[in-house]
């Protein structure tokens, strides 16, 4: 009996231990970070963090560790042409803005309210070619509805949506 414990115990040992190795939290205590940002990209870093995974591919996606955000990688080809779509409507908390285009240009993004106050102005440069799909934070406006007027400084684009905040 003695002999199937002391064969049988660093089983169990092990077996424990590895029902509780799979709960790590994507939190971290670091002693050093920072944050850097651009309207295009975003640079965060820690000092002390222990590393737990790399992706790499193009362009320009690197991450590691548990500061990673949730990186989505689409493969799909930009839509032809110019245009642009805001999307989903009614809207909760965030509306996706999709500019797209096959040359360099300015856009103005509004958002205005029902009285005709601009509640969000935004202005976004692109220098060739671009596919820009951003989700707009949208939960602090009021219940109601809601115009988003994009318009390029050329005068190529202008469209208006009317979007429900439910």
């Amino acid at each position: 009996m003695m002999k199937v414990l002391k064969i049988l115990m660093p089983f169990f040992l092990v077996s424990w231990t590895n029902v509780f190795s799979q709960q790590l939290s994507h939190q971290v205590l670091v002693p050093l970070a920072g944050i850097t940002s651009d309207n295009k990209i975003s640079y965060s870093q820690t000092v002390g963090e222990t590393a737990v995974e790399i992706v790499e591919c193009s362009p320009y996606v690197f991450t590691q560790g548990f500061q990673q955000p949730g990186i989505k990688l689409s493969h799909e080809d930009p839509p032809p042409g110019t245009g642009v779509n805001v999307y989903p409507n009614p809207a909760t908390d965030y509306i996706t803005i999709e500019l797209f285009g096959e040359s360099s240009r300015t856009f103005r993004i509004d958002i205005v309210n029902i009285t005709g106050t601009v509640v969000l102005t935004e202005r976004k440069v692109f220098d060739g070619q671009f596919w820009y799909k951003e989700p707009q934070n949208i939960e602090n406006l009021i219940r109601g509805f809601y115009l988003i007027r994009i318009s390029s400084e050329d005068g190529i684009l202008n469209r208006a949506f009317k979007i429900e905040k439910i």
